[in-house]
């Protein structure tokens, strides 16, 4: 596998809050890595990173520099579905890229229209250099582990894809970055109440081209209480009717874990053992 040397930084979707700390960030990720920036420190477009085109533009910079090994977002927010259908994939190829929430999009995209390797991982500002090693390592050695607890069915296989529900849930509008395989789909998001929860975990049940493809979903953390989620999560492991488990790793805080996305996985409780394999 291609080792990472040189780190691009992008923020392809909201607003930079803090550049103070973001250079602190970027100067403690130069102790082990060349790093370049394709963001403006100073633009702000509300409550985006910049403006559309600018964002386009940065993002196509970035993977056409053949110094670049690794891609990395800043942060999520909002934005990404503003220009994913704008970028010209045919210049992207022959990088790793790294993001989360909102970037869930661009993980979707990516994965369908490039070669690129694509990872769900945790971001410059969120914690991606709280465990770097490990996240690198997962990154150039293409695997992981992952804590999950069975609710539903023995076994599954099809091909890592998900994330943050409301950005999927956004761009479900189109069928157009649905992997051709058959999916184990993760989902987790913040900040979002039980109700409005629901309503999405339901517009993906409604969505039938997508309902046929899932034959496992990982349900991971919503930031509500047991008490609140497991019920409706339950609820939804009967309704779908395919193979289900729930983890804590996959999620917003700093103790999520790096995942190839789009990675052929088969999910398996052991028998005796009771828990799960991905292999």
């Amino acid at each position: 596998m291609k080792k990472i040397e040189t780190i691009a930084l992008i923020a392809p979707s909201g607003v930079i809050k803090d550049i103070n700390e973001i250079n602190k960030k970027i100067e403690f990720l130069s102790k082990k890595f060349k790093v370049k920036k394709y963001f403006s420190e100073c633009a702000k477009n509300n409550y985006l990173a910049d403006s559309d085109d600018n964002r386009i533009q940065f993002f196509e910079q970035a993977f056409l520099d053949k110094s670049v090994d690794l891609v990395l977002s800043i942060r999520g927010g909002y934005g990404a579905i503003r220009i994913v259908d704008k970028i010209d994939y045919s210049l992207i190829k022959d990088k790793y890229f790294a993001a989360s929430s909102d970037g869930s999009i661009f993980l979707a995209a990516l994965n369908k229209k490039t070669n690129v390797k694509t990872f769900h991982s945790l971001m410059l500002t969120n914690g991606f250099l709280d465990n770097l090693d490990k996240n690198i390592e997962i990154i150039e050695n293409d695997i992981f582990d992952i804590n999950l607890v069975p609710l539903r069915g023995k076994i599954a296989k099809g091909v890592l894809f998900g994330g943050n529900l409301s950005s999927l849930v956004s761009l479900f509008s189109s069928q157009q970055y649905l992997p051709e395989d058959d999916l184990i789909l993760f989902l987790e998001d913040l900040g979002e109440p039980l109700y409005k929860i629901d309503k999405m975990f339901y517009q993906i049940y409604r969505n039938e081209e997508l309902k046929s493809r899932i034959k496992g979903i990982i349900f991971g953390d919503f930031y509500l209480k047991d008490s609140e989620i497991d019920p409706l999560i339950l609820e939804y492991s009967q309704l779908f009717n395919v193979f289900c488990a729930k983890t804590k790793d996959i999620t917003h805080k700093n103790t999520n874990i790096t995942i190839p996305y789009g990675k052929k996985v088969e999910l398996k409780v052991e028998p005796i053992k009771n828990r799960i394999d991905i292999l």
